[in-house]
């Protein structure tokens, strides 16, 4: 029989516009999934988009109570950037309110609110602005995390600067799957690194604020297994970890890169611009815990032909194996 320590956390998460709704209400500007659903209801599941969800931004107090009821004791949830700031920089008071009603109700159900400040969720006026290629976004959203800290830390005690930092880049920039919808190595390698950067830089500001809480990350890592000890399929595995998982955990856990991935991307001319200074801040900013999203593991053979070298991507060092023994997932 399992014995959890007393202060083990129960709960489930969600995102703000997976979960809020009141899309273009409120004060609330459009962020990229508002935009994309207007121009592609198509792509969105039963042309259903960010307007209605589960509309927790109406009936939040009735799903806090059903949490308790179920004994969550903590809820990890995350606060719309594009509600809050809606031009990026004045703070919207309705979203202020909004958000302190949800924290205080959590508080009074003694449920401990989680607060992550992006789930994916790129304010659209930061996104014409090129989104994570973009430093000015990096430092925009410097400015709206320190914001939320000031306005909501004395009710939060655990922040998180990313959910699962890894999606937006695969699925945006190395496949259509969320807008933008670009497919550039290039540019999906320089999103990864801003992206880390921009949470070296929150962790700073959240210690500069000397709030007593902690910060971390949460991060989709999924192991990668070689089909067999040979050389070759080591070798792909180990390329998979780097790109898929080493690229975000070590620089949020370690402070720094690896350097097989470092040479790699040298290799292929694909290194992003590295500014004086950037790395320091990574190497000075690491989490103070880390959060881990499992879904499935990532089971990979040798390349059996050689990939087109002009158009480099991770799965040019690999390929999927599809184990026969496999009881579920991949």
């Amino acid at each position: 029989m399992y014995q959890f320590p007393k202060e083990f956390l129960w709960g489930a998460a969600a995102s703000a516009t997976q979960t809020e709704g009141a899309a273009q209400v409120a004060g609330k500007a459009k962020n990229i999934w508002d935009y994309w659903f207007e121009i592609e209801p198509e792509r969105f599941h039963n042309r259903i988009g960010p307007a209605l969800t589960s509309d927790f931004y109406k009936q939040f107090k009735e799903d806090i109570q059903q949490m308790k009821a179920v004994h969550f004791n903590s809820f990890r949830t995350s606060i719309s950037w594009s509600r809050l700031l809606p031009d990026g920089k004045n703070v919207n008071k309705e979203a202020v309110h909004f958000y302190n009603e949800v924290f205080d109700q959590l508080l009074l159900e003694d449920i401990k609110p989680i607060v992550n400040l992006f789930h994916f969720d790129m304010p659209l006026i930061m996104q014409e602005k090129g989104g994570w290629e973009s430093l000015e976004v990096v430092e925009a959203f410097d400015h709206y995390a320190k914001t939320a800290f000031e306005l909501f830390g004395d009710k939060v005690e655990k922040w998180t600067t990313f959910n699962e930092p890894i999606v937006p880049v695969e699925m945006g920039y190395l496949n259509h799957y969320h807008y933008p919808c670009v497919v550039d190595m290039k540019r999906a390698v320089t999103v990864a690194y801003n992206s880390m950067l921009a949470s070296a830089k929150v962790i700073k500001t959240y210690r500069q604020l000397n709030q007593t809480g902690e910060i971390g990350i949460i991060l989709n890592l999924t192991p990668s297994y070689p089909r067999s000890d040979s050389q070759g399929d080591i070798e792909a595995a180990n390329m998979a970890d780097l790109f898929f998982n080493r690229s975000f955990l070590d620089p949020s856990v370690l402070g720094e890169y690896p350097t097989e991935l470092v040479e790699v991307l040298r290799k292929h001319d694909l290194l992003p611009e590295v500014n004086q200074g950037d790395l320091e801040l990574i190497k000075e900013n690491t989490v103070d815990y880390l959060g881990v999203n499992y879904y499935q593991p990532r089971r990979v053979k040798e390349k059996e032909a050689p990939s087109n070298t002009d158009s480099i991507m991770p799965e040019s060092f690999f390929d999927p194996y599809i184990w026969p023994e496999r009881r579920m997932n991949i």
